[in-house]
């Protein structure tokens, strides 16, 4: 359907609408002043810098000031259960490995108890996770 074929209520309706947004474009805003926008792209001057010695560029105050770190924190301790799980974590998978390796079969319930330690281990340590803070990202000032 061409625009000749419309109807004429269509047609003076598409013409209002036309002309309403005309109107708006036409009273937007106020029209900027292009001679100011020229001065604004004017380049800017910037002075060159002093040349400075290589000494200078890399000397270092280490006299002036003496930072001593804050002592570290103790070391967590863990309890035996939680470092059973994370040998059964580390060392099932790694027997594993080590002993397809080396191309040795290992009956099928040797087999079967290495996988079952680490899936357990890792079940447990997930389970006895203590929850995090969820506004905590970790950062420290």
């Amino acid at each position: 359907m061409t625009r000749h074929d419309e109807e004429p209520g269509e047609r003076a309706r598409a013409e209002a609408e036309d002309l309403a947004w005309r109107e708006i474009v036409d009273h937007y805003g106020e029209r900027p002043d292009v001679v100011e926008l020229a001065d604004l792209s004017a380049p800017l001057e910037v002075p060159d810098p002093e040349p400075q010695s290589d000494e200078e560029w890399f000397a270092v105050d280490s006299e002036d000031e003496t930072f001593t770190p804050p002592p570290l924190p103790p070391p967590v301790v863990t309890s035996p259960e939680r470092r059973a799980a994370w040998i059964g974590l580390v060392l099932s998978p790694i027997l594993l490995v080590a002993i397809n390796l080396v191309n040795y079969s290992l009956p099928g319930i040797l087999s079967v108890g290495l996988v079952i330690a680490f899936i357990a281990s890792f079940v447990y340590l997930v389970a006895t996770m203590t929850p995090r803070d969820p506004d905590d990202d970790g950062a420290r000032v």
